[in-house]
């Protein structure tokens, strides 16, 4: 048999194997997923501490307090209601602009931090004097034909000289070193991710999946050579649009900013 008979046989086998996954008495077959992302922006609409910049196929919500915390959120999240934050201290910076940017982007300026979204979706955290803190690259979801929660995972690049710091280490301290890490789900419990760099602090708060995992890739100078590779944070979720909180300054200052949104935890009664 030559070559090309053999691809003949080779394909004619793969087709009857589609049909007999299809026969009755067989099973159903597998359920059908589609991937998604954002698209091409399509435009904006301001509002007071930020707005909804739309895309051809998502829309995310980016809001400043007035405490400094900002939101994104993706397919219609809102800052509220949420487990995480009180409704009443979500106060908009109505000093914030939602303004066009360049190469048709949008960019929000703040007092404390400046967001640029850029026309496919990436979204950069920068410190007032323009220095990158965090790209956020578009989100990408997994949707059944059949229906039902998405799956979806949202990959992250933080400087090279970046170490990541929150609960769930080795039993050491704070420090989240490279690995994958159970983002648990559940009412009130905020996945929280501290983000140390030479270029400033910066303070992520997830809100709204149920469970997922987030996978941290620390980055390397490049020793002079200026090929650094940046640190990378993958988030994996399902059963809620990707949706989170950012604050950024000293620790101190960007802790301050996320509790003032979330609220200081009232003492319970004594029944």
């Amino acid at each position: 048999m030559d070559g090309r008979g053999l691809v003949r046989s080779v394909a004619s086998v793969a087709g009857l194997g589609r049909v007999l996954s299809r026969w009755p008495g067989r099973g159903a077959p597998a359920a059908v997923e589609r991937a998604r992302v954002p698209g091409r922006v399509l435009g904006a609409e301001p509002g007071p501490g930020g707005g909804v910049v739309r895309f051809e196929r998502s829309a995310l919500r980016v809001l400043v307090t007035t405490a400094g915390a900002v939101f994104c959120g993706w397919d219609g999240a809102e800052p509220t209601p949420s487990p995480l934050v009180r409704a009443e201290l979500v106060e908009p910076d109505a000093r914030a602009r939602l303004e066009p940017h360049t190469a048709g982007g949008w960019r929000l300026v703040s007092e404390r931090l400046t967001l640029a979204v850029s026309p496919t979706g990436t979204v950069e955290l920068c410190t007032p004097g323009g220095v990158l803190l965090r790209r956020d690259l578009p989100p990408r979801w997994w949707e059944r034909d059949g229906g039902g929660a998405a799956r979806w995972a949202r990959r992250s690049e933080v400087g090279a000289d970046a170490r990541f710091f929150g609960p769930g280490g080795d039993g050491t301290g704070l420090r989240l070193g490279e690995g994958t890490y159970p983002v648990p789900g559940g009412p009130g419990v905020a996945p929280v991710q501290w983000v140390l760099a030479d270029a400033g602090t910066h303070l992520v708060v997830l809100d709204g999946t149920e469970s997922g995992t987030v996978r941290l890739s620390e980055g390397a100078e490049g020793a002079g050579s200026g090929h650094d590779r940046p640190g990378r944070a993958e988030l994996r979720g399902a059963g809620g649009p990707p949706r989170h909180w950012m604050a950024v300054g000293a620790p101190a200052r960007a802790l301050a900013s996320w509790a003032a949104v979330a609220g200081t935890p009232r003492p319970r009664r004594s029944p």
